[in-house]
């Protein structure tokens, strides 16, 4: 009975643990996701600013706004989920 007990405490160990390590794996993939889209958001923003100094596009996933400073433009993503994202990216012109 106490063998019995004694496997069934590790065995639930064991389990606690790996569960773990899938809840938070799924939580850096989420994350990951959540970067790329705002970065790809911000290349296309970029793409498509058509010369302005500073404006704002909307997307499905969220709002851009961009403001250009010299050679740089300063992008900000802000995702529906809530999330944040702040990019500096070069404009490409001489």
């Amino acid at each position: 009975m106490l063998y019995a007990l004694s496997i069934s405490v590790v065995f639930g160990m064991i389990l606690s643990f790996y569960l773990s390590a899938i809840v938070e794996n799924q939580n850096n993939l989420i994350a990951q996701e959540s970067f790329l889209y705002a970065q790809l958001m911000a290349k296309v923003t970029v793409g498509r600013r058509s010369d302005k100094v500073a404006g704002q596009l909307r997307f499905n996933k969220g709002v851009v706004s961009y403001q250009q400073q010299d050679k740089l433009i300063l992008v900000t993503v802000t995702l529906v989920s809530g999330d944040r994202y702040q990019f500096r990216m070069l404009t490409g012109s001489p």
